[in-house]
């Protein structure tokens, strides 16, 4: 009995420490991306970061330009104009202030907005997920008027230019973030 209880004292407390928080090393910045000109060719993701690093070179030169290495667009969904941009973390204020200053990606007018920074690419993600799901909502088929409670007569569609298109574009964008 007596080694049956020695067993017991060596044994680890019941209660641990709590584990050190991990910090990251990056910030995930959620922009909006719009258009400002009749355009019908696309941007990419490459293109968009490349007026990233064009715009923060302009603003912080070639010291700044050498510290954000790191800055990609991890993804842009083009018909929802949602992009999802990593950072390294001391530098995030700077690079929210070049993203505000990109007015042009390939002779092309934009305004970039940043709407969300987040801490991880989890939450980062997540936020992306529900603005998008947001803008799908918006895409749904109309209602008609009884149905809103406005009167009876003609459905009202919100404004589109290629909805179902666009709407299964975004829900690709969805289902792709959601997997990984």
């Amino acid at each position: 009995s007596r080694a049956a209880f020695a067993f017991i004292d060596e044994q680890a407390p019941l209660w641990a420490p709590p584990r050190a928080m991990v910090v990251s090393a990056e910030r995930h910045l959620l922009l909006r991306v719009e258009r400002l000109g009749e355009d019908v060719e696309r941007l990419t993701a490459s293109q968009l970061s490349a007026a990233l690093r064009a715009s923060y070179g302009a603003l912080f030169g070639d010291a700044g330009l050498g510290c954000v290495s790191g800055l990609a667009a991890r993804h842009y969904c083009a018909p929802a104009g949602f992009a999802l941009v990593r950072v390294p973390r001391r530098h995030a204020a700077q690079a929210r202030a070049a993203a505000t200053a990109v007015q042009f990606i390939r002779k092309r007018p934009v305004r970039l907005s940043v709407i969300h920074m987040a801490g991880s690419q989890r939450t980062a993600r997540r936020a992306l997920v529900r603005r998008l799901e947001q803008q799908l909502a918006t895409l749904a088929p109309p209602r008609p008027r009884a149905a809103l409670g406005l009167c009876e007569g003609a459905a009202v569609r919100p404004p589109a230019v290629d909805a179902a298109a666009t709407a299964a574009e975004i829900r690709r964008s969805i289902r792709e973030l959601k997997e990984n």
